[in-house]
């Protein structure tokens, strides 16, 4: 007897889960997703909500956990253990619909420039990502900080003397 896939595994996707899955094929992201998940020998399996799990990856970067590309969900640990943590899997199924309004690829150079971004203004690249925000900062393992970084100090030149009764 085989055992009983999860309900999440079972239940049906809904239009937008499948305009979401057909969106990241034919955009290639998913196709990039799957190329990396080989080329890194992960353990690829089906997950939830027409996502693909990609569990095991060891390449260095990127530093995350667990990242999206396309429809592939890679993370370092286990597929089992990223299913058992549904607010990660929530916020990196949000990526995949990202990747999906983003036409694909594209995401990519926007998203690295969000990250900049919010590296430049909180010190950190997901708490003023755009991206990050909007796919739940706490979910992914963001700081939620709200300020600014304060900007470090100019230090100022001492002032000489010029010639003989002048101030410089």
């Amino acid at each position: 007897m085989t055992p009983r896939k999860p309900s999440a595994l079972r239940r049906p996707l809904t239009a937008p889960q499948v305009v979401r899955v057909v969106a990241n094929a034919v955009n290639g992201s998913t196709v990039l997703g799957l190329a990396v998940a080989a080329l890194s020998r992960t353990d690829v399996g089906r997950g939830p909500r027409g996502l693909i799990i990609a569990g095991g990856y060891r390449w260095r970067l990127p530093f995350a956990s667990a990242f999206t590309l396309g429809n592939v969900v890679l993370c370092r640990c286990t597929g089992e253990d990223l299913l058992s943590r549904p607010g990660l899997l929530e916020h990196e199924e949000k990526h995949c619909s990202q990747y999906a309004w983003c036409l694909g690829v594209p995401f990519l150079p926007l998203y690295f420039l969000a990250a900049g971004w919010s590296l430049l203004r909180t010190g950190n690249p997901g708490t003023g990502n755009i991206f990050e925000r909007q796919a739940g900062l706490v979910a992914g393992g963001y700081p939620v900080r709200t300020g600014r970084r304060p900007r470090p100090r100019r230090l100022r030149r001492p002032r000489t003397p010029g010639p003989a009764g002048m101030e410089a």
